[in-house]
């Protein structure tokens, strides 16, 4: 059974809000490793007290334990200052997410009205066809129209013909070069005024190249198109002096109707609906926004990582493991070789931190990356209409398992071309649709007129009613 296009997007959405959740998850995830990594220093910074006790004996550990202490009040006033952005963050997401959702509700009541709206439009409509198909006057007119339709078909074609058999033909006498003396001297003509001799060998040429046949051949071939071109323009006309009457007739069942108060309903609901898709993705652009500032912050490398690493190097500048290594292998005893081999194993977990911390930001990233190309996604799907109740998807293609294996923004451009290729218009009250209407009184025009039209002229009435609409584009 096809999936109906609000499911369908029902479906893309919480994709999306999966995909916030995931960024969410990442992000708690980042936290953890942030954690460890701040312990990882507090351990670095305790094993460097150790180290400092070692090596200072006479001092006491409370002005040692004062000298470390300086450092704890701005890292701690650093990452308050990160947790409070980060809280910030999510409020303000919270609360353009609720507001998002909101928009995609009003969204879907407008496709509601909307999809009420044409489904009276197309009752109507139907109801001025019938009625048109059964009113003697439009009829004839119907009929007529398709015979003058005939008519300047037919005209077309031969101008075709006749074009096509002048371009191929006229060189071959533009280049007989005794035609073209003849045709020149203007023989056969009241024209031609030569006597004698001349005369008598003109004559001879033109019988040895039977120039009055190739002259007249060669002036149907030059004037014809000229005069079929005057025949269309006045059968064109007659066409559309009918097609007026026609129109007239059809504008009068209209308003009958109420069809064109209904028309105006349904394209009213299409600006509106026009209004709150464009007005939902830049919602939207605001909650992805929102969510790369919150990677951005949760980033190892964010302002405030930054910030206190900066103030860490400036403390240990001078503390560097290597150095302390070389003064421990100066010494006698045992301790503080220990105490640097500790040391060194707490960077070695750190450099371990660092790299998972790095794996999980590119994780982060190319979330981040698909969250964001899922919502334009969803909202080119909601500007195509295909969120609409009459917008159906192939029932071979399964969505959930396509949006299941979206892992980068190329799944995504996959995704949306499969969409498309799945995606058509579900069937519709009316009988039949024309290919080319380009508006609902033109529809109607020509279904009307072909529903009118007796036997063989209905098929030539259905033409002449789209070649008006061509037309008047």
């Amino acid at each position: 059974m096809p999936i109906s296009g609000p499911q369908a997007h029902h479906q893309l959405i919480a994709a999306y809000n999966q995909a916030a959740a995931k960024l969410e998850q990442l992000r708690g995830q980042m936290g953890e490793i942030e954690k460890q990594r701040y312990q990882l220093e507090d351990d670095r910074e305790d094993t460097l007290r150790k180290l400092a006790e070692h090596y200072l004996p006479d001092l006491t550990p409370e002005s040692v334990q004062k000298t470390w202490a300086e450092i704890r009040p701005p890292m701690r006033e650093i990452l308050l200052r990160k947790e409070g952005r980060i809280r910030e963050l999510q409020t303000q997401l919270a609360n353009e997410n609720e507001f998002r959702e909101k928009l995609e509700a009003g969204l879907q009541d407008i496709n509601e009205r909307l999809d009420a709206a044409e489904n009276r439009q197309e009752e109507l409509s139907a109801q001025v066809e019938t009625f048109l198909a059964e009113q003697p006057e439009f009829v004839d007119l119907s009929t007529s129209a398709g015979m003058a339709e005939v008519a300047l078909q037919r005209a077309q074609d031969n101008l075709d013909e006749v074009s096509q058999d002048a371009a191929r033909k006229l060189p071959a006498f533009d280049e007989d070069s005794l035609f073209v003396y003849l045709k020149e001297r203007q023989f056969g003509t009241p024209a031609y005024t030569h006597r004698g001799f001349t005369r008598r060998m003109d004559r001879f040429v033109a019988k040895l190249v039977d120039y009055t046949q190739a002259k007249h051949d060669y002036d149907y071939l030059t004037n014809t198109p000229t005069a079929m071109q005057k025949i269309i323009a006045e059968d064109s006309a007659a066409l559309e002096t009918v097609m007026n009457e026609v129109q007239s007739e059809r504008d009068r069942a209209a308003n009958k109707f109420g069809l064109i108060d209904q028309i105006a309903a349904v394209e009213s609901l299409v600006v509106e609906r026009k209004a709150a898709v464009d007005h939902l993705g830049t919602q939207s652009a605001e909650c992805e926004s929102i969510q790369s500032a919150l990677t951005e912050v949760e980033s190892p490398r964010c302002e405030f990582y930054r910030e206190a690493i900066d103030l860490f190097r400036q403390v240990l500048a001078g503390k560097q493991s290597s150095e302390l290594r070389q003064e421990a292998r100066q010494t006698p005893e045992l301790t503080d070789d220990q105490i640097v081999a500790s040391l060194r194993g707490i960077e070695n977990q750190m450099d371990h931190s660092e790299q998972s911390c790095q794996r999980h930001q590119e994780d982060l990233e190319q979330g981040t990356e698909v969250y964001r190309a899922l919502g334009r996604l969803i909202q080119r799907f909601r500007a195509s209409g295909f969120d609409r109740q009459r917008s159906q998807f192939s029932d071979r293609f399964d969505l959930s398992a396509a949006l299941g294996q979206v892992s980068r923004t190329s799944d995504v451009d996959a995704l949306w071309d499969s969409l498309r290729r799945a995606q058509n218009w579900g069937h519709t009250s009316r009988g039949h649709v024309t290919g080319v209407a380009t508006s609902p009184m033109t529809q109607i025009l020509v279904n009307a007129m072909a529903h009118a039209a007796a036997g063989a002229m209905s098929e030539h009435a259905r033409r002449a009613g789209q070649r008006n609409s061509r037309r008047r584009r």
